[in-house]
């Protein structure tokens, strides 16, 4: 009899418990702010047919600035989606890849690999990891790419958005619960204008060699998760003013061809002329294409994918063709 009470207690416990995380899980849901651009759109990549990319898209800014995957698609016929994030570091882009290949097998990983000079912890830690589904791969970059002082919030979004309860409106109560939807944009953000008055840099990022080392060592796990699961690596430098230095991109491309020669490296960063872009008129500042710039180098990368690394497009369903046709259309309307 003791033990059938206690163990009724035991239940009730727990069912309480799960049904106070359940509650505060959704109300989080709720108070946090979407995230539809400008990276991290995970709720959107979720949305998307399984197993339906041909390649994905990894880093910092300047991925989800520069790679337009619906313009790729219609050079190439290549589907694909980005998931990059402001100041994307490697630690984060090594989960991000993670958490990505729940859902999708790609022919090929593209990654914009700037982040192997930032420092340990960059500007936008708790937008990279607050989006993440909830996973082993989200406590992982919790736990290893996150600041200490961030994690209570990474882990119970009411920490950080509990202030918000003011700006809750019914719609934002419905666009929560209501399941997420495909976005015709494939994780691009276009930005608007040009730079004044560009001034090429080539100045090393101040970074110490340990630092380095290990922004390098998260960059080589992402390398060796492709190896393992049978994708094509591409390890790509896009074209930019405000560039490191060249003896810090000739480091790189040294260490990964000694610690992943599988992998393909392109450093384009000086590639303007090669690839059509024209700085003054196809750059928003000088890290970052502007939306006319990413149109044209989706021409470039499209060729990349398909002449030198040798990529078909996978058969889509009538119905998700039709749908990446439908991006593709709406750019021209």
């Amino acid at each position: 009899m003791v033990k059938n009470v206690f163990l009724r207690r035991l239940l009730a416990a727990v069912l309480f418990l799960a049904l106070a995380v359940g509650l505060l899980s959704l109300a989080g849901a709720v108070l946090r702010p979407p995230q539809v651009s400008y990276g991290s759109t995970w709720r959107a990549y979720r949305a998307e047919p399984k197993n339906t990319m041909d390649v994905l898209y990894f880093g910092s800014s300047y991925a989800y600035c520069d790679f337009d995957p619906v313009e790729i698609y219609r050079h190439s016929g290549l589907t694909g989606y980005v998931m990059g994030g402001s100041e994307q570091t490697m630690s984060l882009t090594y989960w991000y890849l993670r958490e990505a290949l729940e859902t999708q097998h790609p022919q090929a990983v593209v990654i914009e690999p700037t982040g192997v000079f930032f420092e340990k912890y960059q500007n936008y830690t708790q937008t990279n990891v607050a989006y993440m589904p909830l996973s082993l791969n989200k406590l992982g970059a919790i736990f290893t790419a996150a600041e200490p002082e961030l994690r209570t919030g990474l882990l119970f979004d009411l920490w950080f958005y509990h202030s918000r309860w003011k700006e809750v409106r019914p719609s934002t109560v419905k666009a929560a619960l209501t399941p997420a939807r495909t976005d015709t944009r494939k994780g691009f953000t276009a930005v608007e204008g040009t730079a004044e008055d560009l001034v090429l840099t080539r100045n090393p990022r101040p970074l110490t060699d340990a630092q380095y080392e290990e922004n390098l060592g998260w960059l080589l796990r992402c390398l060796e998760l492709c190896k393992e699961r049978g994708i094509q690596a591409i390890v790509l430098l896009n074209p930019c003013y405000s560039q490191c230095s060249p003896e810090q991109y000739q480091r790189l491309e040294a260490d990964l061809a000694a610690g992943a020669p599988e992998a393909t490296f392109v450093n384009w960063v000086d590639a303007f002329d090669g690839l059509g872009l024209v700085p003054e008129e196809h750059l928003y500042d000088g890290g970052h294409l502007n939306r006319y710039g990413a149109a044209i180098y989706a021409a470039g990368v499209a060729e990349l994918l398909t002449e030198e690394v040798g990529l078909t497009p996978m058969t889509q369903t009538d119905e998700n063709a039709a749908a990446w046709q439908a991006a593709v259309d709406s750019r021209d309307a």
